[in-house]
């Protein structure tokens, strides 16, 4: 009962994904990022099968890999929906036959949707569409990948949480952010991105080089 969306971006190596879903704190269940591909488990959710998926990726770099690693250790494996993106591109994908439908996954240009209890067939198509490469920072297109989702018949239970992961370089998290409970969370989570945009990049100079980094009224009142 989850549609997420995951992608890369070839401007700036950042690789990150969305997810909303119909019931709480999807972002504490659905999704990880390891250096080289995002991870999904979703449907009934065995988040533990995340890192399962990122050491077989590191272990033998490709997705489809890393989703037979999943596949293999899962169990109820008829409950679970698995996904894999590399940062090359490369996408695949694991819907078992008790996940509802309509449900499945898509991959294509950099990017992976994933989805079960969806309201239309349309709804992954639309967010590939919605998210494939352009201009827009990786953030907004994923954003964009959720609403696109979304207009096109979205979930068939009303929507409570959302997430917004992107690791970027030196292993750190540009966006990391989660609306853990929301009558409307994929427009809270804009609202955050749009709140977090202008103080990343203080917050990444902090990390990096902590002399250099701005004072913290600063950057929560002026941005970087």
């Amino acid at each position: 009962m989850t549609f997420s969306i995951a992608a890369i971006c070839d401007r700036t190596g950042q690789i990150g994904y969305a997810v909303t879903t119909s019931s709480v704190c999807v972002g504490a269940r659905v999704g990880r990022i390891g250096p080289d591909c995002v991870v999904f488990s979703q449907a009934r959710t065995d988040p533990r099968l995340h890192e399962i998926g990122i050491a077989a990726h590191a272990a033998r770099p490709g997705a489809e890999a890393a989703v037979h690693a999943m596949r293999q250790a899962a169990t109820g494996l008829h409950w679970r929906q698995l996904g894999v993106l590399s940062r090359s591109g490369d996408g695949a994908h694991y819907t078992g036959d008790s996940c509802l439908g309509f449900q499945g996954g898509m991959a294509e240009r950099g990017c992976l949707a994933l989805g079960n209890f969806l309201g239309s067939a349309g709804v992954l198509p639309a967010m590939i569409a919605a998210t494939s490469p352009g201009a827009p920072p990786l953030a907004e297109r994923l954003i964009a990948g959720l609403r696109a989702g979304q207009a096109a018949g979205g979930e068939n239970d009303p929507l409570q949480s959302a997430a917004l992961k992107i690791l970027g370089s030196d292993g750190l998290y540009d966006v990391d952010l989660r609306i853990d409970k929301s009558a409307d969370p994929i427009e809270d989570l804009d609202s955050l991105w749009r709140d977090w945009q202008p103080k990343a990049a203080a917050y990444r100079v902090r990390a990096v080089s902590p002399d250099a980094a701005p004072p913290s009224s600063q950057v929560e009142h002026h941005g970087p």
